[in-house]
């Protein structure tokens, strides 16, 4: 039996086939393998986008920050008065809005304010949603218990007659809106949003149960209304509709959320100002007839509100709640429904992947041609998942065929090994979290020029971090403190890898870089200064563009030059490959003396040897850093080699004429100099320096032994 093993390539086949596909099946159908089916789904809908366009009879009227700060502008604070709906509602009615969507808790009497009478404000509402005839509100459905006093469903809202193959979630009790409004409505739909265990919301019910009775969800009952659907008209459409074995639908998602993403959004500011003067005869600024024949959801966006939802696009933008519903509703409008196969179809695709990859390796007999086709199978296969979910709207499995497709792989390999006797180990150790993947190749092609467990190297150490962190970040929220940073840290990362350099590591605001290793470059100098130019250049190109009110990053750098020790260093559990010596600990020195003279880029003496003929740099001083003795020459690094314009030259030149004098202790000479820079450059944080130093030492003088040495008393 064993030799018959060893020698049978169909028994090899067979046995990889059986195994590898019962993996892929058994992950499948597994929660883990549910869990990452979910997160691939969401990377492939995010790559897809654009494949696929909205309808754009659908369209969302937003309570976005702008309509808020309007309005409290104007002494009406949030939450509004309900006649303000009323207003826009009759604007919407004289435009010819097919639906209208109110995705807004109206359960609560309204608020007596602004010498309006709440009463009087509610039933202002009420009216409108009567005359409108096309409105659609809201319920949230809850498992507690019912209160008497909170309003109650209207039975003319219930359905009748579920179809038998679609479960319905149940639920006790409900927060409905008033009667006043419920009376004139066209139909009242469910709100709750389902979410899976990693809280994005990707499917949700097209029924729900409060008590006995049935309600349709908010989208569902909008597309109703606009299409004057009876119940069972209305009962026979979702029938049509694919859902999965628990009922629920599969929210098919067409791009990034919020205003500037794929659904048009007008804010509530603008329309209540083109209302009101719709209403004084006057020509509003944005006609009602925009909104002929449209599905207008009405929500909120402003971050204040929270109604924000996890969904597969919330990594590109958040994802207001109201837009779930445009997305289900536009879904519905056009029958743009993303199906999934059944599991018996995909238990036959992850077989079928299973067996090509098992017979590609025992029937071609040769590793390396078998394992590149079996990369390029799986890859066409990956490609075909997103094609077939933009032409045909079909959700091919992935993780199931892809991990048979790599059991197969495998298990065919360690059989081959088995009965063949080849051996073939190839150990690569990959540095991805510190160089780019150019130096990466450069380091697999000849890996002994790598000496993980340290050596001595002459490179340029680069540090960075932001100027005045601490006071930007107390005026932060938690949230947008971490958004911002690792939008600084995504630009300022890209940078520093794409020059060839080593990201050694990040403190706090602070970034650590190493030009010239792991591997030795002699331009290390000239890569590490022109890397500072161009991320300060960047940001600041960066931070000009975006909008006000968001935190706006500088970043300070020290650039020093010079031996130190690079390794793995650390404990047996927890090692780092890093870089440590002096000159690593003056490159962090130099990057904090930016603060004393109002500079951004501060290179010491030995990086200005290496680099001066590619760059453009100033003395400053001689300096006494912290904790060494010996004194320190420092430039400020201005550009790159004759990026100068002839103002810039001239300030600098004369700047070096003040220092000289300073260092002569020709105090008055040297003020009048620098005085005359700062007319050329009046932000010229040397010169300011300086002027203070002088005023200073003229005033209290100096010793005889004065060596012109400036002595820094912090880091």
């Amino acid at each position: 039996m064993r030799r018959l093993f060893l020698r049978s390539s169909g028994l090899h086949f067979s046995v990889t086939l059986l195994v590898s596909g019962l993996l892929g099946i058994l992950l499948s159908g597994s929660q883990l393998g549910k869990t990452v089916e979910r997160e691939t789904l969401d990377w492939r809908m995010r790559l897809a986008q654009g494949s696929r366009r909205p309808d754009t009879s659908v369209v969302i009227a937003t309570i976005d920050q702008k309509s808020l700060t309007y309005f409290e502008k104007n002494g009406v604070a949030w939450p509004w008065p309900r006649e303000f709906y009323g207003v826009l509602l009759d604007y919407f009615r004289a435009g010819g809005a097919k639906a209208v969507l109110f995705d807004m808790d109206f359960s609560q009497k309204d608020m007596d304010r602004l010498n309006v009478d709440a009463s009087e404000s509610d039933s202002s509402f009420g009216r409108a949603i009567r005359k409108a005839g096309n409105v659609v509100l809201i319920t949230l459905l809850t498992r507690g218990s019912s209160d008497s006093a909170t309003p109650r469903i209207d039975d003319r809202f219930f359905l009748r007659g579920a179809p038998n193959r679609i479960a319905v979630p149940g639920y006790s009790s409900c927060i409905a809106p008033r009667s006043e409004f419920q009376s004139g409505a066209g139909r009242l739909g469910a709100a709750n949003y389902m979410v899976d265990l990693d809280g994005v919301a990707r499917r949700i019910p097209l029924l729900y149960k409060e008590g006995d009775e049935l309600l349709p969800q908010a989208a569902l009952a909008t597309f109703a209304v606009g299409n004057d659907f009876s119940s069972n008209k209305l009962m026979n459409f979702i029938r049509t509709i694919p859902v999965d074995e628990n009922g629920y639908y599969l929210i098919n998602w067409y791009g990034r959320g919020g205003p500037g993403g794929v659904f048009r959004y007008y804010s509530i500011s603008a329309l209540m100002i083109s209302a009101v003067q719709m209403m004084q005869r006057l020509r509003p600024e944005i006609s009602p007839s925009l909104f002929k024949g449209k599905y207008v959801i009405v929500g909120g966006t402003a971050l204040g509100l929270m109604d924000y939802v996890s969904t597969p696009f919330t990594a590109l933008e958040p994802f207001p709640g109201a837009e779930i519903h445009a997305t289900i509703l536009s879904n519905l409008l056009d029958h743009d429904f993303l199906r999934e196969l059944s599991p018996w179809v995909v238990a036959f695709v992850i077989l079928g992947m299973s067996s090509v990859v098992s017979g590609l390796f025992f029937g071609t007999k040769r590793a390396a041609l078998s394992t590149a086709i079996a990369l390029v199978l799986a890859g066409v296969y990956f490609l075909a998942t997103l094609i077939v979910m933009s032409a045909a709207r079909i959700s091919l499995p992935l993780v199931g065929p892809e991990v048979s497709a790599l059991g197969a792989f495998a298990l065919a390999g360690v059989i081959s090994y088995v009965t063949e006797g080849k051996r073939r180990r190839e150990l690569r150790k990959l540095m991805n979290r510190y160089i780019n993947s150019d130096v990466i190749e450069e380091i697999s092609a000849d890996p002994d020029t790598v000496d993980l467990k340290g050596r001595e190297v002459e490179a340029t150490v680069f540090f960075s971090d932001i100027r005045d962190f601490t006071s930007v970040s107390e005026r932060l929220q938690p949230r947008e403190l971490v958004e911002s940073l690792n939008e600084y840290f995504n630009i300022a990362t890209d940078i520093v890898l794409n020059s060839g350099a080593m990201l050694d590591k990040y403190i706090g605001d602070a970034i650590m870089a190493v030009f010239g290793a792991p591997l030795k470059r002699d331009d290390h100098a000239i890569i590490a200064c022109l890397t500072a130019i161009k991320m300060q250049k960047v940001l600041t190109e960066f931070y000009s563009r975006r909008d006000g009110g968001k935190p706006v990053f500088q970043t300070r750098i020290g650039l020093n030059s010079g031996k130190m020790v690079i390794g793995n260093i650390g404990s047996e559990r927890r090692t780092d490959y890093t870089a440590i010596g002096d000159s690593v600990n003056l490159a962090s020195r130099l990057e904090g003396v930016n603060k004393q003279f109002g500079t951004r880029i501060m290179i010491s003496e030995s990086t200005f040897d290496l680099a001066s003929g590619s760059v453009e740099a100033r003395e400053l001083d001689l300096v006494r850093v912290k904790g060494k003795d010996k004194p320190v020459r420092i430039f400020e690094l201005l550009g790159e080699k004759g990026s100068l314009e002839p103002a810039q030259e001239e300030a600098y030149r004369l700047f070096h004429s003040g220092l000289q004098a300073y260092r002569r202790r020709e105090w008055e000479r040297s003020e009048a100099i620098f005085a005359e820079v700062l007319k050329l450059r009046h932000d010229d944080g040397p010169s300011l320096t300086y002027l203070s130093r002088c005023r200073s030492l003229a005033s209290a003088g100096v010793p005889d032994d004065w060596d012109g040495v400036f002595t820094l008393k912090t880091k």
